[in-house]
């Protein structure tokens, strides 16, 4: 009996998130900061926008002692544009899940949006820094 409920309770779970096929559309720089500045404070931990850093280099999110501070220095979390390996869109319960996956194939963070075209909007912005993000010259 309690396998089938173990069996029951894993797909449900399975069937909650699902990849959906998306290829990215083009899009402008102005576009691709807008977009991911405003997905980016929408999400609960981030609620504040000087919560987020955004630049060619990496997307930075301070903590909520640090965002007074206001400079790229005080940021605690980053993404490293170059460093991504994939974007994945996926269905997400009513909503979506964009997933960012460093170079092992682990997720290096997820952000959750309402709607399937924001979300789509957000993989293009993403996309859009990752493909013209610059080399890594090494640290200084």
């Amino acid at each position: 009996m309690r396998a089938i409920w173990i069996a029951l309770v894993a797909s449900l779970l399975a069937g909650c998130v699902t990849r959906q096929d998306y290829q990215p559309q083009a899009i402008s720089e102005r576009e691709a900061y807008a977009v991911i500045t405003e997905v980016a404070t929408q999400q609960p931990a981030t609620r504040d926008s000087n919560a987020t850093y955004l630049d060619s280099h990496f997307l930075g999110f301070r903590t909520e002692q640090d965002e007074a501070a206001g400079t790229p220095q005080d940021i605690r979390e980053r993404i490293y544009f170059n460093s991504l390996d994939t974007i994945e869109l996926r269905r997400s319960g009513l909503g979506y899940l964009v997933r960012l996956n460093g170079p092992d194939g682990g997720a290096l963070r997820a952000f959750r949006v309402a709607d399937r075209q924001q979300a789509e909007r957000f993989v293009d912005a993403l996309t859009y820094y990752h493909d013209n993000a610059p080399a890594f010259t090494g640290l200084k």
